[in-house]
């Protein structure tokens, strides 16, 4: 189940970067748009920052998850000897 959800984590790690990177070349388009195209540029710079927020919505659950299962995990584990518990 580690092995998954580190592998899952990785995963919606590069779907937020991807979507960040959409993000900054959207804002790139809209910056740059005359007048008659500001309006469309705009909306979809908008729609690039909803779909990075999503990503990162997902992504930011997920490591959420991990932390609780790698949180019991580690209260589960029988202490090294000698080696503090966390």
């Amino acid at each position: 189940m580690r092995d998954h959800l580190l592998d899952e984590a990785f995963d919606r790690y590069l779907d937020w970067r991807a979507e960040s990177e959409a993000v900054c070349e959207a804002y790139g388009r809209w910056s740059s748009a005359t007048a008659a195209d500001g309006a469309d540029s705009f909306a979809a710079y908008r729609a690039a920052l909803d779909r990075e927020e999503r990503a990162a919505t997902v992504y930011s659950t997920l490591v959420a998850r991990m932390k609780h299962v790698f949180d019991a995990d580690l209260e589960s584990a029988p202490a090294a000897s000698g080696a503090p518990r966390l």
